[in-house]
C-alpha cells in the first residue's frame, strides 16, 4: 500500500468537508438573519459583515475550548 495512492481521495474528502461546512454555515446565517432582512431592519451586506465577524470570533475564541472538551471530557476513547 503506497500512501500516495490515497492523496487524491484525501483531497476530494477535504473539498467535500469544506463544501459541507460552508453549506451548514450558510444555513445557520440564513436562519439567524432571515426575519431581520425580511422586515428590512438590516440589509444583506450588513448581515454578511456581521456574520463574518461573529463566525470568525466564535471559532477563534471558543474553538480551543470546544476541542479540549471533546478531546478530554466528552468522548471516552476507552470505549472504542
Amino acid at each position: 500500500m503506497n500512501p500516495n495512492d490515497y492523496t487524491f481521495r484525501f483531497r476530494i474528502g477535504i473539498f467535500m468537508a469544506f463544501c459541507d461546512a460552508f453549506g451548514v454555515g450558510a444555513n445557520d446565517v440564513a436562519n439567524s438573519f432571515a426575519t431581520s432582512v425580511g422586515f428590512g431592519s438590516i440589509t444583506l451586506p450588513q448581515v454578511l459583515i456581521i456574520a463574518r465577524f461573529c463566525a470568525f470570533g466564535g471559532a477563534f475564541l471558543l474553538g480551543a475550548n470546544i476541542t479540549e472538551t471533546i478531546k478530554g471530557g466528552f468522548i471516552q476513547s476507552s470505549m472504542y
